[in-house]
Formats: structure tokens, sequence, C-alpha cells
């Protein structure tokens, strides 16, 4: 699996960095770094390219760089890295770039990218084919978003892969997994077969009915709720399955999860004009919980039908 973390060198990337540094540890995960800047690499002075820039001068490399060394130092305290004497600087058509390794001989790149903040990280994303992103956004009040734009719902709606959005929830915090039978309810599922290892603490499958529910959307529900619950027990995870009723599901949700919490929901497969228009349960509850969540982008044909058959623990 390969993981993509973003720092922006803000108080809230230190809690991306931490997430990431932990998961990457325990299911041995490709990992990168990553801080996007408007401009060109021409706006600024050039810096030393080619030779290896000693730790006691990270704090005069330029902005960019500086906050990637000061993330190298945060995943450094974490455990992850093992904090070099220097590092090498390389430029690339849209970056500057450095690695570091892990305790295991991992290699870690770290890279100052250049350009719009979605169109660079998509680049990106597509260029080295991540799973997730894992990143910190700042909480803005309704106006702030109105004016400086909503950073979490653009990578919501427009990051070509899975987001994770650490807010209160740590990666040690009760798991909440929404699963109501639908398609893209069913996304999750791959992405956590991934993540398995990372998961030690009780789950809960949480599904909210709408008091409008066909009994076919409830047979549905329950079978994915039967399914997903014996292919974690098997995994041996501790699970407990939730069920509410409730015509507002995303209310629903932020309440039962609080704010210690990471909640796992699948991307919705309507379509983009009705997502930005009319919204959907994870936009809403994006805008509501101030629990971390992971809003997973697995294509449809990974539908996982029956748990126990296409998954292993």
């Amino acid at each position: 699996m390969k993981l993509l973390v973003y720092t922006d060198g803000g108080p809230n990337s230190d809690k991306a960095l931490i997430f990431a540094a932990r998961w990457s540890r325990q299911i041995q995960a490709e990992l990168a770094v990553i801080t996007v800047r408007s401009g060109t690499h021409a706006m600024e002075t050039p810096p030393p390219m080619g030779r290896e820039v000693l730790v006691s001068d990270w704090d005069g490399l330029p902005e960019g760089l500086r906050i990637l060394t000061q993330a190298a130092r945060r995943l450094g305290e974490e455990g992850l890295l093992k904090l070099p004497d220097g590092i090498t600087l390389r430029e690339t058509p849209h970056s500057h770039l450095f690695a570091c390794s892990t305790q295991d001989e991992r290699k870690i790149l770290f890279h100052e990218c250049f350009g719009s903040f979605i169109e660079t990280l998509n680049r990106e994303v597509d260029r080295h084919r991540y799973d997730l992103l894992i990143i910190a956004p700042p909480t803005r009040s309704r106006m702030r978003r109105f004016l400086l734009g909503d950073t979490t719902r653009k990578l919501a709606l427009e990051l070509h892969t899975s987001v994770l959005f650490v807010r209160s929830g740590s990666a040690d915090s009760r798991l909440v997994i929404c699963a109501d039978g639908s398609a893209s309810g069913k996304r999750s599922f791959p992405l956590l077969q991934h993540l398995l290892p990372t998961i030690r603490q009780p789950v809960e499958i949480l599904w909210v009915r709408s008091p409008q529910a066909s009994d076919e959307d409830a047979a549905k529900a329950e079978h994915c709720l039967s399914q997903a619950t014996q292919w974690l027990r098997s995994c041996g995870k501790e699970i407990r399955k939730v069920r509410l009723e409730d015509t507002h599901p995303a209310e629903a949700i932020t309440t039962a999860a609080g704010k210690d919490a990471l909640v796992v929901i699948g991307a919705s497969l309507r379509h983009d004009v009705v997502r930005r228009t009319m919204g959907t349960l994870p936009m809403r509850l994006l805008a509501r919980t101030e629990a971390s969540v992971l809003l997973a982008k697995a294509p449809p044909e990974a539908d996982p039908g029956t748990y126990r058959e296409k998954f292993t623990c």
C-alpha cells in the first residue's frame, strides 16, 4: 500500500504525520511526504542541489523545504525515520525532493511541489498511484469557508484517491464503519483489508436506517452488516453492530461517533452534478463531525460481495 501525507508545517499537520508514521510502520506501507506551494521554482532563490545539506543548515533552506525537514524531524520523533546527518536535494520539472530512510531501511521521499493545490496532488497521486492521502485540513467557519474555500470539500469531490481527514480522532480511537448495503457503502472494505493490522481497537459497524427505507434496502443493509461482521471477526477483531433510525443520517452518525473516533465511509457514486449541488451523506458528514474521517474511493468494481470469500486476514 502507498500512503501520501500532506504537511503545511502547522500544528494540525503534526496529527497527520503521527497517523502516517503509525500506519506506515504497522502495515509496512510505502510512505511519501508532500507540501504544495503556489507558483514555480523560479520565484525564489534556488536551494543547493546535488550536495549534502547538513542538519545544522536546514533552517536556512527555502520555506517549503524547511516544512519538509520539520516533517522529517517529526517522523524521527515517532520512531519511524532515522534522522540523517544531512540530505541531498534533487530537482524535477515540478518539484524539489529529498529522501530519508526508515529504521528498517525503507525510503521515504519528501516532495516540495509547485502549482495549484488539488491539481498538484492529483498529478502526484496519478504518477505514483498512491492509495491514500492523509491530511489535516484547517477547520473553518462557514464564512471563512466561503471566503477562503473549503479544502475538505474540494478534496472529497476532486481528489483521485481515498482521503483520511485527521481531526480529533487518533489512530487508536474507536473505529466506526458506516455500512448500509449500497455499492458506495461497500467501497470501504477493500481499503480496510489493507489497513487490518492497524485495527487494534473495538470496531462498530453502523447502519442508520431512514424511516422511508424499503424492505429491500433493509435486507441489503442487514446482509452487509452480517457479512462484514463475520469477516472482521474471522480476522480477530472485536465487533459491535449498531442500528439507528433517523431522517438525518449524517447527524445520527456524528452524534454516535462523537469526537474521539475514526469514521470510515464510502464515497458516493451519485452523479457529479448531484454531489456538488444536492450533497451526499459523506459530504454532509464531513461538514458536521469533529471526528477523523476516512473517505474510501475504491472503484465500484471493488465490490467485495461475500467478504469471507474475497478478503483474507
